[in-house]
């Protein structure tokens, strides 16, 4: 049974929902959209004047305002 690229889109987007719910299938989806830009190259102007220790709490602290660590 061959499917069309719209079946197939709503297909997957109806497992997702019925596996993950509505939050979690955007949550999901989310990580699979493609950005802008060149980010080697902005990388280090975005990050210039952070270290390590200042870029793992911001990541820390942006999952906590996400719920996203249990």
């Amino acid at each position: 049974m061959s499917m069309t690229l719209a079946e197939i889109h709503r297909k997957g987007w109806d497992a997702l929902v019925r596996e993950l719910g509505y939050s979690g299938a955007i949550k999901f989806i989310l990580f699979y959209e493609n950005g802008e830009g060149d980010y080697v190259k902005e990388r280090e102007e975005i990050f210039r004047d952070m270290t390590g220790r200042k870029i793992f709490q911001e990541i820390k602290r942006i999952k906590e305002d996400f719920h996203l660590e249990k």
